[in-house]
Order: structure tokens, then sequence, then C-alpha cells
């Protein structure tokens, strides 16, 4: 009898257990919207650059091995090793800015009960993200990329998923400098 009842319980189990994993699949986020013939123009025509470090979020460094300026680091190695910039250290003596952060958005969820003052706050983590920001001189926003950071159970496998992250941040900032410029409308 004992064995009868656990093959009933395995299978309504397993099906249950697929249903809920084929029900929670993420969805990629949309992709950004087409760089304006404005922007496409300032980058393409861009020779130096300066990188601002903007830094990592709060519990970025704890998804992401590499300390607090992981971003920075291998965003600025991408871009040394491509060759297509020259990286300048004053934002005085560059043509474009780009502003880059590791960030994970976090929301606090209050609950009643426990901790101070009889509130038990949990946290919803998010994945990590890479932003960069395209600025020009005047600091007006000229393209924004977002894109998921890499990460891995553990270190070695999160240092790899990191840097193809990186590789493919890079390899975004390289299709904006090949994009034609759009037809201007007369």
């Amino acid at each position: 009898m004992k064995s009868s009842f656990h093959k009933s319980v395995s299978c309504f189990c397993l099906p249950l257990s697929l249903l809920i994993v084929a029900c929670y699949q993420v969805v990629p986020a949309p992709p950004p919207p087409p760089p304006s013939s404005e922007a496409i123009a300032k980058v393409t025509a861009a020779k130096k650059i300066f990188v601002s470090n903007l830094g990592e979020a709060r519990d970025f460094a704890n998804d992401i091995p590499g300390g607090v300026n992981v971003t920075y680091n291998e965003f600025c190695a991408a871009l040394k090793q491509w060759g297509y910039f020259q990286l300048v250290d004053s934002p005085a003596q560059a043509d474009l800015v780009f502003e880059i952060q590791g960030t994970e958005r976090l929301e606090d969820v209050e609950h009643t009960g426990f901790g101070s003052q009889n509130k038990d706050y949990s946290v919803t983590r998010y994945p990590p993200l890479l932003n960069l920001t395209i600025l020009d001189t005047q600091q007006h926003v000229l393209y924004q990329i977002v894109l998921p950071a890499g990460r891995a159970g553990n270190i070695p496998k999160g240092k790899i998923a990191f840097a193809q992250s990186i590789d493919a941040l890079t390899d975004q900032v390289k299709a904006l400098v090949a994009s034609p410029a759009p037809p201007q409308n007369p």
C-alpha cells in the first residue's frame, strides 16, 4: 500500500513541478530603442572618451566577483583592447562621456510581525545589471544601454559570465559606432 501511495504522489508531483518550471521562465528585457541619428553621428565622430565610474549598487558586489570597481575596470579594459576610442583622464578632454555602473534593483516588501517596531522587511532580489549612459559634452544623454550582468554559482564561472556580459556591452557600443545614420527627412 505504501508503494502505491508513493507512485501516485510521484505521478502527481512530477507533472506539477514541470508545470511550475515551464511557467517560471524569465522573459528577456525588450531591446533598447534604436539610437537617434544625432547619437549615431556623435558617437561615430568621437575619438576621445572619458569613462566615468558611477560604481556599484549595494548588492551588486555580492553577485559579481571582482570588487567594487569591477564594472569600470573590466569595461575600460575592453574599450582599450578594442582601440577605437582614446580614453582620456577628464571630461574636459573628451568628445563624449561614458557613465558606467553596476546596479541591482532592490525592492523592499513590508510584512508585519517581526523586526524593529513589529515590522519584518524582506527583500526581493533582482538580477545585476550593467548600465551604460553615453553623454555629449553638455551632459545631454545621447543613448543608454542596459544589459544583464552575468553571474554564476561559483567565483570562476561568475568571472566568466561577467566577462561575457562586458563583451556584450562592448559589442553594443561597437554596433552603435558601425550603425549607419538614418536618412534625414526633408
